[in-house]
């Protein structure tokens, strides 16, 4: 039953069966201190998963050696391996979740030119994206194609995958022309020429009157569109959250002027200064904002602790776009990054390895949010949107060497074509 839950969350389609999962997922506690490979860590993940909150060190001990280095019995256990390496990344900051991810990694690395092609090439994608780290309805078309080439299948499962897949697919096509239609209707592509980083903080119409003249349409717009959204978080809550999306935006604007004075002054910030004010220009951070609130949330509710949630995704955003891989901006090196300034400062050190590593400790931190449910007061809704975002980074940012995206490419394909 617990591959069953599983197939059903790779394919996207556990929102179907919530009460019948959960009774599943429940009982997966009887199956936690299992000896095979698989059963534990499949219930651990299911599990955490779930919001319960169980040791993976505990569990894992009974498959390391006395200096908690995982057994060579294991090393060629494939559905073990890549279970682990699932559970590998729901890490909290667990040593034996680290000691999992090398472990298992290396070996289905290793295994992959001994297996049949089907199952290589599922362990490949496994590999390059993760589970838990992509997004699951990338993930659910390469699920899906490899239960198809499995010996036995479950038709009714896979029928009810594709069927889901046309309605996402129609969903997303009606999506794009709303987007697209909203878009054409506020004419600012047609109003304004390329511009970033302008500051904007007065919010009255009338102050409107004092811009440049490309700049007038571009500020209409954003002022209506906040007080729409803010107007629809009051209809719908309660609670008028425009002051705060006011200050969210003059925050926003802030930290362009920052880098602007920065760039005009010549001035090299140290790392640290230029990714706490980086995290701010990703935008990420505002636009979290605006669905904080359009879920019906306050910031009453311990807005210290809630910044530092929205900031993991941000961070994570800006991180993965420092690292050099965001090679399509045409910036000739105006902007900075955090690998540069960081390199400045630390000369010898391996500051991809590094990045990764901050990355790595801050996908830790949202973890510790979105799957400790006893620890946040916030909704399901919001932390899946968090971590969604974290998940679609790797999708914008993986360029190949002819600096191309292919898995942006292949993902939209999947949804729109």
């Amino acid at each position: 039953m617990m591959t069953t839950v599983d197939h059903l969350r790779r394919l996207c389609l556990d929102h179907y069966f919530y009460d019948e999962i959960k009774i599943i997922v429940d009982s997966c506690l009887d199956y936690i201190d299992s000896n095979d490979l698989l059963d534990a860590t499949l219930s651990l993940r299911l599990m955490r998963e779930a919001g319960y909150h169980i040791s993976a060190d505990k569990v894992l001990q009974k498959f390391a050696n006395s200096n908690g280095d995982f057994k060579h019995a294991h090393s060629e256990d494939i559905r073990g391996l890549m279970s682990l390496h699932d559970m590998s990344h729901l890490n909290m900051g667990e040593a034996s979740l680290y000691k999992a991810k090398e472990f298992s990694g290396k070996h289905l690395r290793s295994a992959i030119k001994h297996l049949e092609p089907n199952l290589a090439r599922y362990v490949r994608q496994s590999l390059d994206h993760p589970y838990h780290v992509s997004l699951m309805q990338y993930k659910a078309r390469h699920h899906m194609t490899y239960l198809h080439s499995l010996p036995t299948t479950n038709t009714a499962i896979e029928k009810l995958a594709l069927e889901e897949f046309k309605l996402n697919k129609l969903f997303h096509q009606m999506e794009l022309q709303e987007v697209k239609r909203w878009w054409m209707d506020l004419g600012v592509a047609q109003e304004i020429p390329a511009a970033r980083d302008q500051i904007m903080k007065w919010w009255d119409l009338a102050a409107a009157d004092s811009l440049p003249s490309y700049m007038i349409s571009c500020y209409k717009n954003l002022y209506t569109v906040t007080n729409d959204i803010a107007y629809m978080a009051t209809k719908e809550h309660g609670r008028n959250p425009i002051n705060h999306l006011k200050k969210a935006w003059a925050t926003l604007f802030d930290g362009f002027m920052v880098e602007k004075k920065w760039l005009a002054s010549n001035q090299v910030p140290t790392s640290e200064d230029y990714l706490r004010n980086g995290i701010i220009t990703s935008g990420a951070p505002l636009v979290f904002l605006h669905l904080f609130f359009m879920l019906g949330h306050d910031l009453t509710e311990d807005s210290d602790h809630i910044h530092r949630v929205i900031s993991c995704p941000a961070k994570i955003m800006r991180l993965w776009d420092d690292m050099g891989s965001a090679k399509d901006e045409v910036q000739e090196g105006l902007d900075g990054s955090y690998r540069e300034f960081y390199m400045r400062e630390n000369p010898n050190a391996d500051a991809e390895e590094h990045i990764l590593q901050m990355i790595a400790g801050e996908w830790e931190e949202l973890n510790r949010e979105c799957l400790l449910r006893t620890r946040s007061s916030l909704s399901c809704s919001f932390l899946g949107a968090l971590l969604n975002s974290a998940r679609m980074v790797g999708v914008m940012y993986s360029y190949d060497d002819e600096q191309r995206l292919p898995v942006l490419e292949d993902y939209t394909r999947m949804l729109l074509l």
